[in-house]
C-alpha cells in the first residue's frame, strides 16, 4: 500500500533533504513550492508538484487531499518585520494543520527550532522568530486529538544546499575565520540527521514532543575552525570579532537590507545568537522517543559540506 506525505518547503535546504528521505523511504511525494521557487534540488525525485504560499491566502486543502503524513518544514528564518515572522511560521502552520485534520491525515510532524526554546540558561526564546515558533507548537498542541502530531526542535542545521554557511568555508578557502569572540558553546546538526529524525517521528510511536534534534558533540568556535581547516585542506586563521562590533555588524546589514526591502542575511537576531549565547541541548529522550541517533559528527559533516560546494562551484 503506497504512502503519501507532503512536505512543505521542498524546494528549500532542509525541506529538499526531507524529501530526499521520505523518497527514499518509498513515499509518495507531494511538495509544495511557490511561484519563485526552483526545484532544482527535487527534480530527480520526480513528486507531484503544489503551488502554495505559506505568506498569502493559500489553498490549504487541496495541498493536504488525499495525503497520509504532513512534514511541515516550510517558513521563514529572515523576515522584514516580527509580524511577518507570526504570519507565516505560526498563523500558516495553524491552517495547514487545521485542513490537514479536516482531510484525515494521520500524522503532522512539525520542523520547529531550538530558537523555541531559546539559548542555554534562558527560559524561552530571545527573538521573534524563536517566539512565532512557540506560538505555532501551541497551537498545534492543541490538535493532537484530531490527528498525531509530532514537533521537532532541530538546533543549527548545515549541510550541502546551505547557503547561511557558505559565506564562512569561502572565507575559510582563502585562510580566515571570522567568528566571535568568547567561549559559547554549539550543538549544530547535519541536515541528512535532521530528515532521519523527521522519518523517524513519522513512523514511530513517539509523543507530541517537542524533541530536539542535535548531534551529541559541543563545539567552541576554535573547534570549529580546526575542522574547517580539514575541510578545506589549508592553515585558517581566527579572527575573533567582539561581541559589540559583531552585534553592530547584524545591525548594519539589517538596515542595509530595509532600504531595499529585503530580509537581511545577517540581522540583530542572528549576530545576538551566534555572539552572546550558547546553543546545546540533551538529546537523550528524542534517542529514546523516536528510536533515532545523529549519525554525522560535526568534522564529517563539514568535510562533506565542503566537498559538495566544491563539486557545485559555490566555493
Amino acid at each position: 500500500m503506497s504512502r503519501k506525505a507532503l512536505v512543505t518547503g521542498a524546494t528549500g535546504f532542509v525541506g529538499s533533504h526531507v524529501a530526499d528521505t521520505f523518497a527514499a523511504a518509498g513515499y509518495d511525494l507531494r511538495c509544495t513550492v511557490r511561484s519563485s521557487s526552483d526545484p532544482k534540488w527535487l527534480r530527480d525525485l520526480e513528486p507531484e508538484l503544489f503551488e502554495l504560499d505559506l505568506s498569502l491566502a493559500a489553498d490549504y486543502p487541496g495541498a493536504v487531499q488525499g495525503i497520509d503524513t504532513v512534514i511541515h518544514s516550510g517558513g521563514i528564518t529572515r523576515a522584514r518585520t516580527d509580524g511577518e515572522y507570526l504570519r507565516v511560521n505560526a498563523d500558516a502552520t495553524e491552517r495547514l494543520a487545521a485542513a490537514a485534520a479536516e482531510a484525515g491525515v494521520r500524522r503532522f510532524v512539525f520542523i520547529s527550532s531550538i530558537a523555541a526554546r531559546g539559548p542555554d540558561g534562558r527560559h524561552g526564546p530571545t527573538s521573534a522568530y524563536g517566539e512565532s515558533k512557540v506560538v505555532a507548537e501551541e497551537r498545534l498542541r492543541d490538535m493532537e486529538g484530531a490527528m498525531k502530531v509530532v514537533v521537532l526542535r532541530p538546533a543549527g542545521v548545515y549541510g550541502p544546499r546551505d547557503t547561511d554557511l557558505l559565506p564562512l568555508f569561502k572565507m575559510a578557502k582563502h585562510g580566515l575565520l571570522a567568528a566571535p569572540a568568547g567561549s559559547a558553546l554549539l550543538q549544530p546538526v547535519y541536515a541528512t540527521d535532521v530528515a532521519t529524525a523527521a522519518l523517524k517521528a513519522a513512523e514511530v510511536d513517539s509523543g507530541f514532543g517537542p524533541f530536539p534534534v542535535a548531534e551529541r558533540g559541543k563545539y567552541a568556535w576554535r573547534d570549529v575552525a580546526r575542522m574547517m581547516e580539514e575541510a578545506v585542506g589549508r592553515k585558517v586563521r581566527v579572527l575573533s570579532i567582539p561581541t559589540p562590533i559583531f552585534e553592530g555588524t547584524g545591525l548594519v546589514s539589517e538596515l542595509t537590507a530595509k532600504l531595499f526591502g529585503k530580509a537581511p542575511e545577517l540581522d540583530r537576531r542572528r549576530a545576538q545568537d551566534l555572539a552572546r549565547y550558547a546553543w546545546t541541548t540533551d538529546i537523550a529522550t528524542t534517542e529514546r522517543a523516536l528510536d533515532w541517533v545523529p549519525a554525522v559528527p560535526l568534522r564529517e559533516g563539514l568535510a562533506l559540506t565542503a566537498k559538495w560546494y566544491r563539486s557545485v562551484g559555490w566555493v
